[in-house]
């Protein structure tokens, strides 16, 4: 892995100005447990380490957590910008490596549900991020609720996080079977996390891919999986992002290699993205 960090910063140098839309990814994992948060402040940092400008949506409707990962407290939120009280770079907050967080809390149910009298004015804010950053990860809520589902349907790319536990995979199922009922066709890849050897990590992914594609005719691709790594719960406990307080960790290592993938090395290109207007134009349609 650390061999190629060179190589991918130039791939990363090299790219940077011919994709001008910012690619949506939402990293989810049906219930809560799996390790989400923690996997998306993480994310956000080893693309930055790769040269990429990122800005973490923070979905989770009850407990808006992306600040305190990063060590912040958010002064403003989502709903001051539904409100019209704050512009988008108002309530924006800026973090270790220039990685900016949109604070959530209930206001981003309103992104989701959003009233018609409010649509031009937060068009216009979340439209501005478009210029900020080459990547929107979206750390959805837990459950795989309207809100979620939204945002799943609106992203360009879906992350889907698991652990090998049985009740993880079965949450997990529940989010592909959703995406199926619900004919919302966004490319998923499965990262399999807290796993302790790369058997168990390609039994898990193996056992999701095995019942997606038997029961509910649909494909999914791995993008690898993060080692059970004591270090997290040590960074956690720090409130300090892994990347940033064990950077050479094993867990870390393994979210380097993840981000090498989303960036376009390991043979994998970033697919067409619509930016961040084909992402609210895809919400705005999920309840017109």
């Amino acid at each position: 892995m650390n061999d190629q960090a060179s190589a991918l910063r130039k791939l990363v140098s090299n790219e940077k100005h011919e994709q001008t839309k910012m690619r949506v990814l939402a990293v989810t994992s049906g219930k809560g447990g799996a390790g989400k948060t923690n996997f998306t402040v993480n994310i956000a940092l080893a693309l930055a380490g790769y040269g990429k400008r990122v800005i973490i949506l923070d979905g989770d409707l009850g407990l808006a957590n992306v600040d305190i990962s990063f060590g912040l407290t958010a002064k403003y939120t989502i709903e001051h910008l539904l409100a019209g009280e704050k512009s988008i770079e108002q309530i924006l907050l800026t973090g270790p490596q220039g990685i900016m967080i949109i604070p959530g809390g209930a206001g981003v149910q309103d992104l989701a549900n959003m009233e018609r009298d409010k649509i031009a004015n937060v068009l216009t804010n979340l439209g501005r991020l478009e210029g900020l950053a080459d990547v929107l990860l979206i750390d959805t809520g837990a459950g795989i609720g309207h809100t979620v589902t939204n945002f799943l349907r609106g992203a360009d790319e879906i992350i889907l996080l698991t652990t090998p536990e049985p009740t993880a995979l079965i949450d997990a199922y529940g989010v592909l079977k959703t995406l199926n009922k619900e004919a919302i066709k966004v490319p998923t890849h499965v990262v399999a996390n807290r796993v302790r050897t790369e058997g168990e990590a390609q039994a898990t992914f193996t056992r999701l891919e095995t019942a997606a594609s038997r029961f509910l005719k649909e494909s999914i691709d791995s993008w690898g999986w993060v080692y059970d790594d004591p270090f997290m719960g040590r960074a956690v406990m720090q409130q300090v992002p892994l990347g940033i307080g064990y950077p050479e960790s094993s867990a870390y290592r393994c979210i380097q290699w993840i981000a090498s993938t989303i960036v376009g090395a390991n043979n994998h290109p970033p697919r067409q993205v619509e930016g961040i207007k084909g992402f609210l134009s895809k919400l705005l349609r999920s309840h017109s």
